[in-house]
């Protein structure tokens, strides 16, 4: 299960324009990053965490913002788990994620990852299984699949506030997007932006840059608030 001490040392940081950071405790597999873009009453959560417990102390960091502005939307930036698998937490909001994404995670479920853990595989893909996801509990996590999906462009509004999605994928997954807060001139990249990361290992990493470039250009020069490090 994921260390609790990790799980308060995670620190929900103000970015300005009412968007805030919750940044990971520590970095490697599956210590992700989320964001919240609080609006008029209501506010938009960029992805849940990789468990339960990360994501309930997450949500709990949170609630002096969202007492008054109630997560109404999440979005998943992508498929990987330590970016939607607590997204039961919030089960009966809206949840949006790309078509492409929301395929892949029903492929891969937090049931896969617990089956996977519990199994006897031989060293040393047992050893790499547990030093990369020993952290995090899987069991019993409720599949909770995106209840909209889109391709190619969405506009939300939060509590007054725009808010633009934009398809990148395939790159680092085959659904990734970008969320862009065009008045705070500001986006938050997923996985598509990675510090000291490692090359992407998605369906086409070959993509990536041209990925970026073509972000650049369709959403102009913004501050971005990229992944945790890989």
């Amino acid at each position: 299960m994921a260390c609790l001490r990790d799980a308060i040392e995670a620190r929900l940081q103000e970015l300005g324009d009412g968007l805030y950071a919750h940044l990971a405790a520590r970095s490697g597999w599956g210590w992700s990053n989320a964001g919240l873009v609080v609006g008029e009453g209501q506010s938009l959560l960029v992805d849940t965490l990789f468990d339960v417990q990360l994501t309930r102390a997450m949500l709990d960091s949170m609630a002096g913002l969202t007492a008054q502005a109630t997560i109404e939307t999440v979005v998943n930036t992508h498929a990987n788990g330590d970016h939607c698998y607590g997204n039961e937490l919030l089960a009966g909001r809206r949840i949006v994620a790309t078509t492409a994404a929301a395929a892949e995670m029903d492929e891969v479920r937090p049931e896969t990852l617990a089956g996977l853990m519990r199994a006897e595989l031989g060293t040393p893909l047992d050893d790499f299984l547990r030093q990369s996801f020993g952290a995090f509990s899987f069991e019993g996590i409720a599949y909770t699949p995106p209840t909209e999906t889109f391709s190619g462009t969405l506009e939300l509004d939060v509590g007054g506030r725009t808010i633009r999605i934009v398809e990148v994928g395939p790159a680092h997954t085959a659904g990734d997007l970008l969320v862009e807060v065009p008045e705070a001139d500001a986006v938050f990249t997923g996985d598509i932006s990675l510090l000291a990361a490692h090359r992407s290992s998605g369906p086409d990493p070959s993509t990536t840059g041209s990925t970026l470039a073509i972000a650049s250009s369709t959403l102009a020069p913004t501050p971005s608030f990229p992944d945790t490090v890989r």
